[in-house]
């Protein structure tokens, strides 16, 4: 019986080896199909790019992120990868996309797929607002105006408040200019503005970055005088001169800046030219001695 035995042992191993049985026994076991992604979510939040994360799946070999494709209304590949994250650059800004992404193990040449996580919403920020500027100022009023944010929802204005020492916002607006009032006259002010914008669920909202911090100074209020001794305005040197003399002392023409504005005032009981442009990515503001035509004060400030 033993010599049998032997025997039949002898002969399914020549079998095998004739037939390669047994390397197949080796080769062909399939990969392990990984488990369904999960944790899939924005880490990072930009204008034009998403940072992407998701939890590790044990044993994968890698990960395959797909995003919506709205023109074609497909899902298309973007990116495989053997890390849990990936950052998706060149996008639109303020704009819904989708994704979703899968693990997957290689075992003897051979894939195989887990399945898709659930589908991730998410959107990108607008984009900064630029040109914030202050058109236009009475004795308790501020008039701000900015660019266009492109698809943004609303713009938050924010104003300094000295005593809490911080930005306050006062009001949100669709358009691109509002009036700040109720202000102190001959009142140096600062803003910024920031646009958002609100998911379709309206629940959720994505903010863009502030803009540059624009100044501001109220006109200051002035009494009429019914003395004869007070000097007439034929004293004073005019809006020309003054402009003269702040173009001459920044070393520029009046045609290489932007947005001149000449407005007379009074500080401490002197009669100004409050003098203001911007050239070359600067603003320049100059408050010049309504009758000697001398530089009081001058401030320039990156815009």
């Amino acid at each position: 019986m033993k010599k049998f035995l032997a025997k039949l042992a002898v002969t399914t191993m020549a079998i095998a080896m004739i037939f390669g049985i047994g390397a197949s026994v080796n080769t062909a076991q399939a990969a392990t199909t990984p488990a369904k992604v999960t944790g899939l979510k924005t880490a990072v939040r930009d204008d034009d790019e998403l940072t992407l994360k998701w939890t590790k799946v044990s044993g994968a070999t890698g990960y395959q992120l797909y995003r919506y494709d709205t023109s074609t209304g497909k899902w298309k590949k973007i990116k495989t990868t053997t890390k849990n994250k990936y950052e998706v650059e060149n996008l639109k800004s303020a704009t819904k996309y989708k994704f979703k992404v899968r693990a997957y193990t290689k075992s003897n040449g051979t894939t195989t797929y887990g399945s898709f996580s659930a589908t991730l919403t998410t959107y990108t920020e607008p984009e900064e607002v630029e040109n914030l500027r202050a058109p236009s100022k009475t004795t308790s009023t501020v008039k701000l105006t900015w660019d266009k944010v492109p698809r943004a929802t609303k713009y938050q204005v924010f104003m300094y408040d000295a005593a809490q020492g911080k930005y306050v916002r006062q009001t949100t607006v669709s358009g691109t200019s509002v009036t700040i009032s109720g202000l102190d006259s001959g009142t140096a002010y600062k803003f910024k503005v920031r646009a958002y914008l609100l998911s379709d669920s309206g629940k959720n909202k994505y903010y863009g970055d502030f803009s540059d911090v624009r100044k501001a100074t109220t006109k200051t209020a002035t009494t009429t005088s019914t003395s004869t001794s007070t000097s007439s305005s034929d004293t004073y040197i005019g809006t020309a001169k003054a402009k003269s003399i702040a173009l001459t002392d920044a070393g520029v023409t009046e045609s290489q800046v932007r947005d001149l504005e000449v407005e007379k005032d009074k500080e401490n009981g002197v009669v100004v030219y409050e003098v203001s442009f911007d050239y070359n990515g600067y603003e320049y503001d100059y408050t010049i001695n309504a009758t000697t035509g001398k530089i009081i004060k001058k401030e320039v400030e990156r815009d």
